[in-house]
């Protein structure tokens, strides 16, 4: 998500206006110092994720504690409820933990 923020910025900081020998190189400096955000790989790939095989709620109202207590009775340590299908609303209980 933050990688993706950042990129949106980059246009902005690009735009030079009429004086552009002023801004030239402080923006050539942002730039390359934004390039190592972009290329360090995001936490969320150390992230394993399964769908609880014990959460026992309804498929259209998964609440968050019932989940939480499920996935760490499966020995993952955060349980979150996931939008699998908008319509008709299905949502399920996905368990996450560091691989």
């Amino acid at each position: 998500m933050r990688i993706h923020r950042i990129v949106a910025y980059l246009p902005s900081l690009l735009v030079m206006p009429k004086e552009m020998g002023d801004l030239k190189v402080p923006s050539l400096l942002c730039l390359l110092l934004l390039m190592p955000l972009l290329l360090v790989p995001g936490s969320e790939a150390d992230t394993c994720s399964k769908f609880s095989k014990t959460y026992t709620g309804r498929a259209s109202l998964c609440k968050y504690a019932p989940c939480a207590k499920a996935c760490q009775k499966e020995g993952f340590t955060e349980g979150v409820c996931a939008v699998i299908r908008a319509r008709p609303l299905f949502m399920r209980c996905l368990c996450k933990k560091k691989c």
